[in-house]
């Protein structure tokens, strides 16, 4: 008889999964063409097939090819990376407002990323003012990594003293660590004082602007190592959506397993940015949206996030190469200007 009483609450259940998935998968399939079809120039989609397989004009093939797909490739992973993160970061915390921005992630990678170009500048300092930018450059996911992964251990850390690991403090340390580390990057670039502080100012907005296959190349391991980390992960968050009493009680140890996701949001955030830089909103919308379509299972939550996040990224690219083309607005400006409005209506159905 009991058997029969859950069996109708399971069947909706599954079913709301199994379109959910649907639904995913179809936009991961889906939203590469817009990035591949539309920019400067406009394709169809004969095009571009086309252009993808070898049988198109040289200049289609180069644009496709080269440009295009690259970029867009990129616009999807960049985009799993930065809802995850969130993803991981609001569970931990249990804050919904948490993302890598916030909690002072991305602005250890923006900081060491900016010191980078100045001591490029310095080191391959010349009568050329652009010397010391693909000195820069050849280094910068790395170093910017080294300083996301930095900022979430200071965070750790500090939020270790006093006391146990708790949600609040690692939400409040890392607000505070981000208006210093964005104070420091300011103050770096006023430093610095060039004429190109141009180009640092663009990547410091978040832009795919040429990205190529080598930047995915170059993140693509590390977005191997935070998708397994987030599966090993699961099930210790789980037990920590508890209350810290209860799931120390079944034997998680609670401030190891908060390390091992702070790292690992951090190894995702930051190698990201330092790809494209910092884009905003994406971590901190994404899985908002995921949880209101998944409800509480965080593995439809997981994959909910890993489809929306790389729709969002690949969508607000899009149009920031279509809507003043030829002139470009970076993905971390677009995706801000798509985020405020709804973060707002969700603020506004908060009883």
């Amino acid at each position: 008889m009991v058997a029969n009483t859950r069996e109708p609450h399971k069947k909706p259940l599954l079913q709301r999964t199994t379109i959910l998935l649907w639904f995913g998968c179809g936009l991961i399939f889906l939203t590469p063409w817009l990035g591949l079809q539309f920019g400067a120039t406009d394709l169809s989609w004969q095009q571009v097939l086309a252009g993808l397989l070898g049988e198109g004009s040289s200049h289609v093939e180069r644009v496709v090819m080269d440009l295009r797909l690259p970029r867009t490739l990129i616009g999807l992973v960049i985009g799993i990376h930065f809802a995850l993160s969130g993803w991981l970061l609001q569970l931990i915390t249990r804050n919904p407002l948490a993302e890598a921005g916030i909690l002072g992630i991305s602005g250890g990678a923006s900081l060491v990323a900016v010191a980078a170009f100045v001591v490029g500048d310095w080191i391959q300092s010349g009568d050329n003012p652009y010397g010391g930018i693909p000195f820069a450059l050849q280094y910068l996911p790395l170093l910017a990594m080294l300083g996301g992964l930095l900022a979430a251990l200071a965070v750790y850390g500090l939020s270790l003293r006093n006391g146990g690991l708790s949600p609040v403090k690692l939400t409040l340390t890392g607000a505070v660590l981000a208006g210093m580390l964005h104070a420091l990057t300011t103050g770096g670039l006023a430093f610095w004082g060039h004429a190109h502080t141009e180009l640092v100012a663009q990547w410091l907005a978040g832009s795919l602007y040429g990205t190529t296959w080598a930047h995915l190349k170059a993140l693509l391991p590390w977005t191997a190592l935070g998708m397994i980390g987030v599966l090993i992960l699961l099930r210790p968050l789980s037990a920590m959506q508890l209350e810290d009493e209860q799931a120390r009680s079944l034997g998680l140890h609670l401030n190891r397993w908060r390390a091992i996701a702070l790292v690992v949001a951090a190894l995702m955030a930051a190698s990201a940015v330092g790809i494209v830089g910092p884009v905003g909103f994406i971590g901190l919308l994404v899985p908002h949206i995921s949880r209101r379509l998944a409800g509480s299972g965080l593995l439809v939550q997981c994959l909910m996030c890993t489809a929306l996040g790389a729709t969002l990224a690949v969508v607000a690219d899009t149009l920031g190469r279509t809507i003043f083309a030829p002139y470009e607005l970076p993905v971390g400006v677009v995706s801000a200007a798509l985020g405020v409005p709804f973060f707002l209506y969700l603020l506004s159905r908060q009883p």
